[in-house]
């Protein structure tokens, strides 16, 4: 457990973060953090990056998937006398 000030920035107020706690916590400078406060107000950081981690494993996991069923035909009469392929 680590304990920090609040310090004056601008017209808000920031902390600095000890890097052994950002070592702790796999973070870097400059990630981007979302911040809430819980019930019994504490004010929790939180990376928004983790919310994308793995994504594109599953996009790739979807891709390769084999398909089933027939693919639905999905023609109108506008793509039939209108459009030009």
């Amino acid at each position: 457990m680590s304990t920090v000030s609040l310090k004056k920035w601008g017209n808000s107020v920031g902390i600095r973060i000890p890097s052994t706690l950002l070592k702790d916590a796999h973070l870097e400078p400059g990630e981007v953090m979302e911040i809430t406060v819980n019930e019994d107000g504490a004010i929790l950081l939180t990376p928004s990056k983790r919310k994308q981690e793995g994504w594109m494993e599953k996009f790739n996991a979807i891709a390769d998937a084999e398909q089933e069923g027939e693919i639905i035909d999905l023609s109108n009469q506008f793509d039939e006398d209108d459009w030009t392929w």
